[in-house]
């Protein structure tokens, strides 16, 4: 009894994976051997400690490791076994000596089995800091091949590793998506449906009803369609990653929305999609459509507008929304809260939509061509004629942004650091430089060629102006307004049976201009 519960005769076994390649049946074979050491020195086995994290990244919790320690330090084991040192911190020197110096205080002994190393053996310590640092450096170096290969790889179009969005897979021993034959059908029935402005919701509510799963077997859910949307593997392209730490400590990678960009700016192919890179376009145009920003909870589905000028149009009597009500737009505090809120105000919705059609229209046809506003309209006019030409210029901001961003890099390491000394070092960052330069004027040239590109022949004719926009849809033609228009007043009229026309009662807080005289003109009143 007395053998059970002496912390002198007591020891803990520490063991970790230190690969996801390592099995149950290395683990064991690591306990084993522990085990077998304990006996031979008399000792009793108290608790066996695994974690299956990595030993290497200063940010990871290693649960099962910090309990190990603690149990040395609570004074209930004197013994700590492990079965290499490497297995027990890669982290160096200093958290090594960290683990030494407490077990020291505590009259404890750490055991490094296959090490041959024993901390209880005075000469024994600088041999642990010189393997504590071996360790680290073994382990930083394969951390940096790793993610160099990595990234060459993906630079060249190969998979980077896990399951690709349904609809597609990735065969062993190849490196590049392809159609996924039980999935596909599925998979471009969604895809049709979202080309053609289904909503992400009616879409999962006619899968659910037709008893198709997801890939694990589940119920389809908008969020799950508006993920594969916007996953750019769907289209063949390669995702760039966020790296995360799990809630067990673990490092883990996901893909973002937006495609890896090649030296040249162009997105990186990774095999095949189920979308066009002209789909996916058209797809996230009509998505953004849909969607609004929510600080807490990402993209989340908003209700569409049921007027051109929900939203912008105010009460002229105490400056709140007007809202659509039937046939017209009302204040909405007189409807919500009665006569002590507002003396209310109504107008027809489409009077007031006529007079705002002529007015945009008229305003637009005269701004300079230079007109910064012109400039911004003709980008979201672009948005939605030629979605692919908007997303490339996305993209060739993002990869501007990312070479700029190199250069900067380089040349504080070259002037702030002191890097590439000497000739030779010199001649390095010439070239490093002069490669990323060359990136940039390519970049810039096509950006400027896309921006010049830019047909604002439609927004400069009267006429041409007024038929696409009668032909736009109500939340295409919102956009495009809201470019130009902050908000527009609807002041009372001049009594009752008043027959004076909507526009004379509109005043404009145009984007741009002082709001002052707006304010005043409804102050008069």
């Amino acid at each position: 009894m007395g053998i059970a519960t002496d912390p002198a005769k007591l020891c803990d076994l520490y063991l970790r994976r230190s690969t996801l390649q390592d099995n149950k049946d290395t683990l064991k074979a690591h306990e084993r051997d522990l085990r077998e050491r304990a006996q031979r020195e008399g000792l009793t086995v108290r608790e066996v400690w695994t974690d299956e994290v990595s030993a290497f990244k200063a940010g990871v919790t290693r649960e099962k490791f910090d309990k190990a320690i603690a149990a040395v330090v609570a004074g209930e084991v004197r013994h700590l076994l492990v079965w290499k040192l490497d297995r027990l911190s890669r982290q160096g020197m200093r958290q090594v000596g960290d683990v030494l110096d407490t077990f020291e205080s505590r009259n404890a002994r750490l055991v490094a089995h296959m090490d041959g190393l024993d901390s209880s053996v005075p000469q024994h310590r600088g041999l642990f800091a010189w393997l504590a640092e071996q360790a680290r450096a073994e382990s930083y170096n394969t951390s940096v091949r790793t993610r160099t290969t990595k990234a060459e790889k993906k630079r060249q179009g190969a998979w980077p590793g896990g399951q690709p969005p349904y609809g597609l897979r990735v065969r062993k021993g190849l490196t590049t998506t392809e159609h996924h034959p039980k999935e596909y059908g599925t998979a471009r029935r969604i895809a049709d449906l979202l080309v053609s402005g289904e909503s992400a919701s009616a879409i999962a509510e006619k899968l659910n009803a037709d008893g198709l799963t997801t890939r694990r077997g589940g119920k389809w859910r908008s969020s799950t369609i508006t993920q594969l949307a916007h996953s750019p593997a769907w289209a063949g392209l390669m995702p760039t990653h966020d790296r995360y730490t799990d809630t067990q400590g673990r490092e883990r990678w996901r893909a973002t929305q937006e495609p890896m960009l090649g030296e040249n700016g162009q997105p990186v192919s990774v095999g095949e999609g189920v979308i066009t890179v002209g789909e996916r376009a058209r797809i996230q145009a009509a998505l953004r459509l849909r969607t609004s920003e929510s600080m807490a909870n990402g993209r989340r589905g908003k209700p569409a507008a049921q007027s051109l000028l929900s939203g912008l149009l105010k009460c002229g009597r105490c400056g709140g929304n007007m809202v659509k009500g039937g046939p017209s737009y009302r204040c909405y505090r007189r409807i919500n809260m009665g006569k002590t809120a507002c003396q209310g105000m109504s107008v027809l919705v489409e009077a007031a939509d006529d007079a705002m059609t002529h007015v945009f229209i008229s305003r637009v046809s005269t701004l300079p061509d230079d007109d910064d506003l012109l400039v911004d309209l003709a980008i979201r006019w672009l948005a939605v004629e030629d979605p692919e030409k908007d997303v490339r210029r996305t993209e060739l901001t993002l990869a501007l942004d990312d070479a700029q961003a190199r250069l900067d890099s380089l040349d504080e390491a070259h002037f702030v650091h002191g890097r590439f000394k000497g000739p030779k070092g010199q001649q390095r960052y010439d070239q490093l430089r002069d490669a990323i330069a060359g990136q940039l004027d390519a970049l810039q040239g096509e950006l400027a060629e896309l921006t010049r590109a830019i047909d604002i022949t439609v927004l400069r004719d009267g006429e041409m102006m007024h038929q696409a926009w009668m032909a736009a849809d109500q939340e295409r033609a919102r956009m495009l307004l809201r470019v130009v228009l902050h908000s527009v007043a609807l002041l009372p009229s001049r009594g009752q049976g008043c027959k004076d026309p909507v526009l004379t009662r509109l005043r404009f807080h145009w984007v741009g201009e002082d709001p002052r005289p707006v304010e005043a003109a409804l102050q008069r009143r």
